[in-house]
């Protein structure tokens, strides 16, 4: 099985005028991210609007990007959906066309126990023969993944990894501590200094997209032990992350990406596009924070 640590952007979706999925962007963004030297691709998660994707877009979407990356990077993909069925045959899928692991939030909206969200993740391993990351992101799903029974899923043999979108990094150092051999991939973006200070191995985040070389600078700075260089470096990118959050971070995602010459075209709705004084200050935050001028593709 794949050895998972390391730097991945959660890839966004390009998207066209009209709505329609850009195919021929998200390859365009495929090369820019393998070029930054990042080590993998998160397809199909939340930056990517996967709950607002088709099934079939979403099945595409994966193709493209596995096609395009060729084996030069690793690929997660998220399989996450409503029902079990669905959540299966996303994970079939990409298994068939080569991905190396599979990813999926717990499943949301009815209020499923403990046996049930462990037994959707069992159903997912077994059907598609996967390695899986489990996608903790209570913020968004309402279930903490490691907390309580939940935590008995680390101990599958096919569960490599955890996608830890939380600030509690006690429970991070937790699950770590009891399941040694997993890795922790830090998914909040702001926070993945103090990730890697509890044993984080790496990190899954959407302004990866477009500062890649900040964060792998900031992972080469915390191993190196240059601490002052590493909190410098996050210090930067959260002035950076301070302002999307402001704004509104998937379209400014997009935004960003757009500035680095690769059109992603907007979030479908019910997101609000950003307005012509957001797009300022995010060139603005990025242009200081970066180092560099930026222009609109």
């Amino acid at each position: 099985m794949n050895d998972l640590r390391g730097i991945y952007p959660a890839l966004p979706t390009p998207m066209r005028a009209d709505g329609a999925v850009n195919y021929a962007g998200l390859e365009q963004l495929v090369d820019y991210e393998i070029a930054q030297g990042v080590d993998g691709l998160y397809v199909g998660g939340s930056t990517a609007e996967s709950f607002l994707l088709t099934e079939e877009e979403r099945m595409k979407i994966a193709e493209t990007v596995l096609r395009r990356a060729d084996g030069k990077v690793k690929v997660i993909v998220h399989t996450g959906a409503g029902g079990t069925d669905a959540a299966i045959r996303l994970s079939r899928h990409a298994g068939a066309h080569g991905a190396d692991a599979i990813s999926s939030v717990p499943p949301i909206y009815f209020k499923y126990t403990t046996e049930e969200i462990i037994g959707y993740y069992r159903d997912l391993i077994a059907a598609s023969e996967m390695p899986l990351v489990v996608y903790n992101i209570p913020a968004f799903t309402g279930i903490n993944m490691t907390q309580g029974g939940a935590r008995e899923l680390f101990k599958h043999p096919q569960v490599l990894a955890l996608k830890h979108t939380n600030t509690n990094m006690y429970e991070l150092e937790r699950i770590l501590a009891h399941n040694p051999n997993l890795v922790a991939l830090n998914g909040y973006d702001e926070a993945f200094l103090s990730g890697l200070s509890m044993g984080a191995n790496g990190m899954i985040g959407s302004t990866v997209n477009f500062m890649a070389r900040k964060f792998i600078a900031l992972r080469d700075a915390f191993n190196a032990g240059r601490n002052a260089e590493a909190f410098r470096l996050q210090r930067e990118a959260n002035e950076i992350i301070e302002t999307l959050v402001e704004v509104g971070v998937f379209n400014a995602v997009k935004y960003a990406m757009e500035l680095r010459g690769v059109d992603c075209g907007q979030c479908r709705g019910p997101f609000k596009p950003l307005t012509d004084a957001d797009k300022k200050k995010v060139k603005a935050i990025l242009e200081k924070n970066l180092g560099e001028a930026l222009s609109p593709c």
